[in-house]
């Protein structure tokens, strides 16, 4: 039986219930869901009480979600990589 993947997306989306916002990271493979679910947990802590200034006008969110192999080129490999200095360097640019 072959592994699951899992993966991290972060995502900034408009602060004004529209749909508009975009993908700013990708993260995975993750062959464990323990080792997704801690990334996401550093994710998280990081994002706590930031979610809305990272990005002027746009709320910036993380969740966990299936590897799309298809598109693997799209991702990050988050192993060995400060995932939380990816999401600040994401989020440099982005303008609401």
């Amino acid at each position: 039986m072959t592994s699951a993947h899992y993966a991290l997306y972060i995502e900034a989306r408009k602060r004004d219930n529209s749909h508009d916002g975009h993908t700013l990271l990708r993260l995975g493979p993750y062959t464990q869901t323990r080792h997704a679910r801690q990334g996401g947990d550093r994710l998280t802590d990081a994002l706590d009480g930031r979610e809305t200034t990272l990005a002027p006008g746009y709320r910036v969110t993380m969740r966990f979600g299936p590897f799309q192999v298809s598109d693997h080129r799209l991702f990050i490999d988050p192993h060995e990589t400060d995932v939380v200095a990816l999401l600040n360097t994401a989020v440099v640019g982005v303008s609401g």
